[in-house]
């Protein structure tokens, strides 16, 4: 899902709504990206399944706007539409490499899901599936599917306190807030070097008092599609905007510019 990219100045019109945007109620769990980043994946990708190593397969991660119950996951929970119509089982799909706490939203689907010219059109919830509220999450379905060429965008931004479990450690002792990016694939820098203050500097966050700031670190750089920024000031970040080309994608897709608002995680 490609989020619509504003300019800068467009950053002070959504901050004056930022007390809002922070307190209205969670929408009903939806399926908040799919990204087709991989064709064909490594072999051994499928060892992420405790399956053996197996060819010619695309990997496709589907983000969801709720934490996922993996005790309910299977790979005959989804169907994959591809561009002929027919509809494909994906071989696996798994929570890894996301399992941190607080991730768990992101499935990896694994398959043969573009054949010859075909590509992926849409995925649905056929089978049981639960978040972990114990939520059923079946008939859930999107068509918005990222194409194998285009680079990862930001899917969501959690407001949270340093402190909170799960992100015990990961910023510094100085830092006041933290904010999770969840993007629609694994992120690195170019050619699957780790994040650096190139990453680090494309970042800009509004704060509610109208200021824009890099964040002062990046934490849990480990290949997966969350990275949290780290802040030190006090006013509460509002909406983050990234630059393009500069986190990339497994297959060393860069990122388009992009941008979303900062849900609120903070005790009210």
């Amino acid at each position: 899902m490609k989020f619509p990219v504003i300019g800068v100045m467009l950053f002070f019109i959504f901050g004056t709504s930022a007390q809002q945007v922070a307190s209205v109620a969670e929408p009903e769990a939806r399926i908040l990206s799919i990204y087709h980043g991989l064709d064909p994946l490594p072999p051994g990708a499928t060892r992420l399944c405790g399956l053996p190593p197996t060819a010619g397969q695309d990997g496709m991660p589907v983000v969801f706007s709720a934490q996922i119950n993996g005790g309910t996951l299977a790979a005959t929970t989804f169907a994959v539409e591809i561009s002929s119509g027919q509809r494909i089982t994906p071989l696996c799909a798994t929570l890894r490499p996301a399992l941190e706490p607080l991730e768990s939203r992101t499935v990896l689907l694994i398959g043969p899901f573009s054949p010859e010219d075909t590509v992926p059109v849409g995925v649905e919830v056929v089978a049981q599936l639960e978040d972990t509220n114990g939520n059923s999450l079946v008939g859930l379905k999107s068509k918005q599917v990222t194409s194998l060429a285009s680079g990862p965008s930001l899917v969501l931004a959690e407001l949270l306190m340093p402190s909170t479990v799960g992100l015990v450690g990961e910023c510094p002792e100085e830092s006041t807030q933290a904010v999770l990016l969840t993007w629609e694939g694994g992120v690195t820098g170019p050619q699957g070097a780790t994040l650096a203050d190139a990453q680090r500097l494309a970042i800009s966050l509004l704060l509610e008092s109208g200021d824009l700031v890099n964040p002062h670190s990046l934490a849990d750089d480990d290949r997966d599609n969350h990275v949290i920024a780290c802040l030190t000031e006090s006013s509460q970040a509002t909406l983050v905007r990234v630059e393009a080309g500069f986190f990339h994608d497994p297959g060393d897709d860069a990122n388009p510019e992009t941008e979303v608002e900062v849900v609120s995680r903070l005790a009210r």
